[in-house]
């Protein structure tokens, strides 16, 4: 009977022979997704959290890279390119081509709808997982997912990107928290621009924009600020949403990224 570990590595290695140069943003994902339809037990997980971290598909992704994966047999992701602008993954002992990277970023395109069903649903996962850790239980997820928590409450739309924000959808109200998840990108200038453009408006309306990097596994308010110290104790970086107001709101050159 195969165990989690080899039910997460069979599925690893599968994806890498058949995409063998990958983008970074589809490897997370797919990493997410794999872990995911692994259905770890509780002791599969803390197994596996001892060698990765507690945040298991970051941990996972993060072990794919760094030269000595902990699943057998697992191709070597030592070498990158740019590509359109995405980072791409492949083996350096590997002889590709122009075309094979023009057949990579094809597929990739082509992949590009069923990526962002799979973010979401990872960026919700990872919400809930934090949002657990505040001490909230999800109670709704159609439109929107809803927690509460000790007399509070929290409503939260999950976004593929900033250019998907509809601040019409969110109502902030008295004692609930109006969240807006967005995941990070590997560049920061669409942040920049979308803060300079829309701050004052989003934190005028009362909403919070939040900031998930499925990369480290770790949620942190980009806009707006939230009351409720629970959720403010599971940031990695609570100050960051100060930090880019004091930053970003001056009309220079930005040189700062998400750590």
């Amino acid at each position: 009977m195969l165990t989690g570990m080899d039910r997460i590595g069979g599925a690893l290695r599968e994806l890498l022979q058949q995409l063998q140069i990958i983008a970074r943003c589809e490897l997370i994902n797919r990493t997410y997704q794999i872990v995911r339809m692994a259905n770890l037990s509780p002791s599969e997980k803390e197994e596996l959290s001892k060698l990765v971290g507690t945040q298991i598909a970051a941990g996972v992704f993060s072990n794919i890279l760094s030269g000595s994966p902990i699943f057998f047999d697992l191709p070597k992701l030592d070498t990158y390119t740019l590509l359109n602008g995405k980072i791409f993954h492949f083996i350096h002992t590997q002889k590709y081509g122009r075309q094979d990277f023009d057949n990579a970023n094809c597929k990739f395109q082509e992949s590009k709808e069923e990526l962002k069903e799979i973010l979401i649903r990872n960026l919700a996962e990872l919400l809930t997982n934090f949002m657990t850790q505040a001490g909230y239980a999800l109670v709704e997820s159609t439109k929107m997912l809803r927690f509460e928590a000790h007399g509070r409450m929290a409503n939260c739309l999950i976004c593929a990107s900033l250019k998907d924000i509809n601040l019409d959808n969110c109502h902030p109200e008295p004692e609930v928290d109006c969240i807006i998840l967005v995941p990070s990108k590997e560049s920061l200038e669409p942040f920049v621009r979308f803060f300079r453009e829309n701050g004052d408006l989003v934190a005028d309306s009362g909403n919070q924009i939040w900031v998930a990097n499925l990369e480290q596994g770790t949620i942190d308010p980009f806009i707006g600020y939230t009351t409720d110290m629970d959720i403010y104790n599971q940031f990695k970086n609570p100050r960051l949403a100060e930090m880019v107001r004091t930053t970003w709101g001056k009309k220079s050159k930005v040189d700062a990224k998400w750590e």
